[in-house]
């Protein structure tokens, strides 16, 4: 399909495409800045949450997201980063039943939140609160609403 619609020329393209997309979100339409990350081990992306970090991972399959194929991953990535992490999330296009309760287990072993949060669920996300906020364009996405452990529950963000 992107083939078709000339947006790319590789399958590998996709993965690039996809993290700029995600980086469009939280810039242009949530209103944050995503930080400036070094070298390349790290994850794809990186905001700065109070006094913590909420991080980010696209994962482009075809099939869902299996926490437990990159957990080892996404603990790395919490480990190395230069200040409390108060999320982390795995954006794909769904996850295996089991990956809700591993990110609970996660939490539970380690204090960081797991939320894993389809990319459609982070696009209407992002084009329902640009919506709401048309007259307030300094206004930012309040992230706390990210953190939820397990599935992303749309239902429990308050409406704007």
């Amino acid at each position: 399909f992107l083939r078709g619609q000339q947006l790319i020329e590789k399958d590998l393209e996709i993965e690039k495409k996809f993290e700029e997309a995600t980086k469009f979100l939280f810039e242009q339409k949530f209103n944050h800045k995503p930080l400036t990350q070094v070298g390349s081990n790290h994850p794809d992306g990186m905001l700065s949450f109070k006094d913590a970090l909420i991080l980010w991972d696209n994962k482009s399959k075809e099939s869902c997201v299996n926490l437990k194929d990159h957990i080892r991953q996404f603990d790395g990535y919490v480990r190395a980063a230069e200040k409390r992490v108060a999320c982390f999330l795995v954006i794909g296009p769904d996850f295996t039943p089991e990956s809700a309760a591993l990110a609970m287990q996660y939490q539970v072993e380690d204090g960081v939140t797991i939320t894993l949060i389809t990319a459609q669920e982070l696009k209407s996300l992002a084009e329902n609160w640009e919506q709401k906020q048309k007259d307030k364009s300094e206004s930012s996405f309040p992230l706390g609403y990210l953190i939820q452990p397990g599935r992303f529950r749309p239902d429990l963000v308050a409406a704007f």
